[in-house]
């Protein structure tokens, strides 16, 4: 089912090496995941700073992957605990919205489109709220929330391909914000039609 396509299978055995190599390290859950969040403030950083798009698109990267091992060793070492689960959820609201503001200093190859502040308010309202509507339902006791094309490592993986690619044509990464912001808004719209429907099944009241 096209909805339920997810980055994260593709990368799974990369991820249990590296949770491994993290354990044997005793590196906690919660330290990997502030890792993580350097690696998201550094891409930026880097990028507004020197405009190094290649690195950019590598330590966002680095930082989405770095997003599945915490929870990997959480499993493999029996710490997994809702203190992590939040901690790491709020880093990860923060990082998504980060490695969105370079945007903001960077050329807009396309101004007819529309101006940087827009696309960047888009992205960062639309990766927003695929993350609440998700929350919310999982709140109303809706189990079967993770659907929609554009997840987190959809949106960080479309960026990585669009600073890669923009070697060959440098308006590339700029159509990739375009991109994870018409993606992130379609995803939120898909996710409240199919969640609201799901609160029926479970006899949820409806709000």
């Amino acid at each position: 089912m096209p909805s339920r396509i997810r980055l994260r299978r593709v990368f799974s055995p990369l991820v249990r090496l590296l949770a491994r190599g993290f354990i044997r390290l005793h590196i906690s859950p919660n330290g990997i995941s502030a890792l993580a969040f350097f690696f998201a403030c550094l891409a930026t950083l880097l990028l507004i700073l020197y405009q190094w798009i290649i690195a950019y698109g590598l330590l966002v990267f680095v930082a989405g992957l770095l997003d599945g091992v915490d929870g990997e060793v959480a499993r493999q070492t029996n710490r997994a605990s809702r203190a992590g689960g939040f901690l790491d959820s709020v880093l990860d609201r923060f990082a998504d919205v980060i490695v969105l503001f370079p945007f903001l200093w960077l050329p807009n190859p396309f101004p007819q489109w529309g101006p940087s502040w827009w696309w960047v308010t888009t992205a960062i309202i639309g990766v927003i709220l695929v993350s609440y509507v998700r929350s919310r339902a999982q709140a109303a006791g809706v189990t079967d929330t993770d659907v929609g094309l554009a997840a987190r490592s959809e949106r960080l993986f479309i960026l990585v391909l669009a600073s890669l690619f923009s070697f060959f044509f440098p308006p590339m990464l700029y159509l990739g914000l375009i991109v994870v912001a018409i993606l992130s808004h379609l995803t939120v719209v898909y996710r409240i039609l199919y969640y609201y429907r799901q609160l029926d099944k479970v006899g949820t009241p409806k709000p």
